[in-house]
């Protein structure tokens, strides 16, 4: 933790930036996701169901957005899950007027049911989307 925080001013500003955006978008989506039922929560977020996202696509701002929310979640004092992850990366590309789209999928694995968050700007990975192989979306969320 502490090499961490040492490395940190030797980043880029916008980096910088970023990564303290995606650490307040962590808490409020986490906040918002253990005190109201799913529905009021995403409405509260400004969330649709079945919808993709519409906006621009940018590469380089929906790296910067995947590393920011990877390194946030790194260093919260709390555990930011895929679900958390997915949803702060999804704000943050709004923000930015990018198309954000989060899906849910399902993998069933030796009788266990196994669940995933991942997001994405247009086809582009942000979050999570290398740890959705094998899951089969079951739907999608955008803002």
């Amino acid at each position: 933790m502490i090499a961490a925080l040492a490395r940190f001013p030797a980043l880029p500003a916008s980096e910088r930036r970023c990564t303290c955006e995606a650490a307040l978008l962590l808490l409020m989506v986490r906040i918002a996701l253990a005190l109201l039922p799913l529905p009021r929560a995403l409405r509260l977020l400004g969330v649709t169901q079945g919808a993709t996202g519409s906006g621009r696509i940018d590469a380089d701002q929906a790296a910067l957005v995947g590393r920011a929310v990877g390194r946030a979640a790194r260093h919260v004092p709390f555990r930011a899950v895929c679900l958390q992850q997915a949803f702060a990366a999804l704000l943050m590309l709004r923000r930015r007027g990018l198309a954000a789209t989060v899906h849910f999928g399902l993998l069933r694995d030796g009788g266990k049911l196994k669940a995933h968050a991942w997001s994405r700007s247009g086809e582009i990975p942000v979050t999570g989307v290398a740890a959705a192989r094998g899951f089969t979306p079951i739907a999608a969320f955008a803002a």
